[in-house]
């Protein structure tokens, strides 16, 4: 469950141009500041100074590297495509959540934001919106197709489309009973990215991936 969190809340604005967003993060094992560099169709989160995740929205494939041991771990995009159509066997049926106003104000940094909910299977979503966020619609678009080729794909069906908000999410709250996970976008930056960010570096060692787990079979 808090894989699931981190991975639907690891949002940024991710536009054509490269772009660099700083987000804090609290609870799900992933407490903290985490950097997001994205340029074309590849994105990288620096989720600690010992963990980073690569993903290529064109291949769907990730890699994570962890810099203390220098390894990595490479999740190929079947295995990828494989965790996705998993997940969506679980979502509820009917139509993704929605958007819904609470017709409540605050106002976060210099952006006044509604505030807005949603729920899916017992867990339920707050966004704080920011409507006057510069180029919002392209950032959101540019987000819905790197998150279409990656394993951020988990989430589709079980979150409102991107297309739907009417700005941008500043501040999310995710929580299933008592677990709360919150991010909030500290800044968003269209500075260049050096592509070399997004390569493995050549002295680190492959680690295999831990095996899915087996579910149980049903009598």
């Amino acid at each position: 469950m808090k894989t699931l969190l981190v991975a639907l809340l690891g949002v940024g604005a991710l536009a054509r141009a490269d772009l660099v967003i700083v987000q804090k993060v609290e609870g799900g094992g992933q407490s903290g500041e985490q950097t997001i560099r994205i340029k074309g169709d590849r994105a990288r989160t620096d989720l600690a100074r010992e963990i980073s995740v690569v993903s290529d929205a064109a291949t769907g494939e990730s890699v994570t590297l962890m810099h203390a041991p220098k390894t990595f771990m490479r999740i190929t995009a079947a295995r990828n495509q494989a965790l996705v159509e998993k997940m969506q066997q679980r979502r509820p049926a009917g139509d993704p959540p929605k958007l819904t106003t609470t017709g409540r104000k605050e106002k976060l940094g210099t952006y006044d934001c509604e505030i807005f909910t949603t729920s899916f299977g017992g867990v339920s979503v707050t966004y704080w919106i920011a409507s006057a966020f510069p180029n919002y619609p392209a950032i959101l678009a540019q987000l819905g197709k790197l998150q279409a080729g990656s394993i951020s794909a988990m989430g589709r069906d079980l979150m409102p489309e991107l297309k739907d908000f009417p700005g941008f999410p500043i501040k999310t709250e995710m929580e299933r009973g008592t677990e709360k996970v919150s991010s909030v976008v500290l800044s968003v930056k269209e500075e260049p990215v050096d592509p070399a960010s997004f390569e493995t570096p050549k002295n680190y060692t492959e680690v295999s991936a831990p095996a899915p787990p087996v579910s149980p079979q049903q009598p």
